[in-house]
This record gives C-alpha cells, structure tokens and sequence, in this order.
C-alpha cells in the first residue's frame, strides 16, 4: 500500500491550485472588462460622431439660412455700418481728430480750463455754454455718422477721438492729490484720456446715433409715403 504524501505537501498543492485558480479568474474578470470597457468606449465615440455630424449638419443649415443673413446683413450694417469705404474714412479721420483737438486745447484753451468748465457745468455751480456746445456738436457728428451709414463702432470710434484728444493734454500738467502734487506722466494721461473717452464719448455716441437711426428711419418713411401719394 502506497503510503500518503505529508501533510505539509497537501496544504501547499492545496494553495497552490487555488492560487492559480484565483490568478485564472482575476485574469478572466480582467479581460471580460477589458471587454466590455472596449465596447463601451466604441459606442461613446460612435455616438459623439453621430452627434457631431448632426450638430454640424444643423449649424450649417442655420448659419446658411436666417442666421447667415442676419449676420451679414442687418447686424453687420448696425455694427460696422452699411458701406465698407465710409466706415473706413470715419477711422482713418478718428485719430487726426482727435490731434487736431489735443492741440487746441493745449495751446489755446488748457487741459485746467477744460476740467474747470466742465465739473462747473456738472455740478451746476457754473454752467458753461462752451461745453452745452461741444456736447451738442459731438451728439450732431454721432447722429450724422449713424444717418448716413449707421454702424455703431465706427461712430463710437468717431465721437470719442474727441474727448480723448482733451483729455491727454493732462500730460505735463500738475495734479493735485491728497498726498502732495505731481506731474502727470504719459501713461496716467493716456489712462486718464481713455477712462474719460469711455465715460462720455460712449454715452454720448450712442445717444447721438439713436437720433441719427431714429431721424434716417423717418426721413426714409416719409419719402416712401410721398412716393406712394404720387
């Protein structure tokens, strides 16, 4: 009769294949996930195509429809203006503008004077008609700008040369801080120059060109009831 293999040799058998047999399930699961991820990752990508295709698919519909239209049309017109060669002229004549207004002021009037005039006709303790009347003649240049071309950015553009022109003759100047007094730099006037454009040369832009848009729709109106009369 055979004698039995020693206990020691059963327990490491017994290890052993199940050892194996947990590195062959691990290695099953492994590759069953594998699997699976593999097939779900196809399905993503499939279907980001599709969706991808069809939201190209609809947005060249849209943009070659109504949108395209829009777009190249009437918003165009409101933002660039309606003729290419006049929108041009009016920012090539922007930065002349406003030299030709920074040396008026530096040499005849004084960025002090020009300050002075306008916190008095601000605050109503001395209200100057020279600044009734710069203010009037920008909101007429605004309202001629958007009659004869519309595009907003180009009048903006227009109207604040201007006031930024005036302002940057704060450079050289003296001002006066709560700490003491100092020279302005360029810099500072350039800053202060932009921050006083985009405080009133924006505001005032665009109320001159709804007077402007507002006087060409009516004007356009009237021609087409006078025509229709004849």
């Amino acid at each position: 009769m055979r004698p039995d293999r020693p206990s020691l040799q059963s327990v490491t058998d017994t290890a052993v294949s199940t050892l194996a047999l947990l590195v062959q399930r691990l290695l099953d699961a492994a590759v069953t996930t594998y699997r699976f991820l593999r097939r779900l990752l196809r399905r993503v990508l499939r279907r980001s195509r599709e969706l991808w295709s069809r939201g190209r698919r609809r947005a060249g519909e849209l943009l070659s429809g109504p949108a395209k239209r829009f777009v190249t049309g009437p918003l165009r017109a409101v933002l660039l203006g309606r003729r290419t060669d006049l929108s041009l002229l009016v920012v090539l004549a922007s930065p002349a503008l406003a030299l030709a207004v920074a040396w008026w002021v530096g040499s005849a009037v004084g960025y002090e004077s020009v300050v002075a005039s306008v916190r008095g006709t601000w605050l109503g303790t001395d209200p100057s008609l020279s600044v009734f009347g710069a203010v009037g003649a920008l909101l007429l240049l605004a309202a001629v700008s958007a009659a004869a071309n519309s595009g907003i950015l180009p009048t903006v553009l227009l109207v604040s040369a201007p006031v930024f022109g005036a302002g940057v003759t704060r450079y050289g100047t003296s001002v006066t801080y709560r700490w003491g007094a100092e020279v302005a730099s360029l810099p500072s006037a350039v800053w202060t120059a932009a921050g006083l454009a985009l405080a009133f040369g924006v505001p005032i832009a665009v109320g001159g060109f709804l007077l402007g848009s507002f006087a060409r729709r009516a004007g356009t109106t009237l021609r087409g009831r006078v025509a229709g009369d004849d």
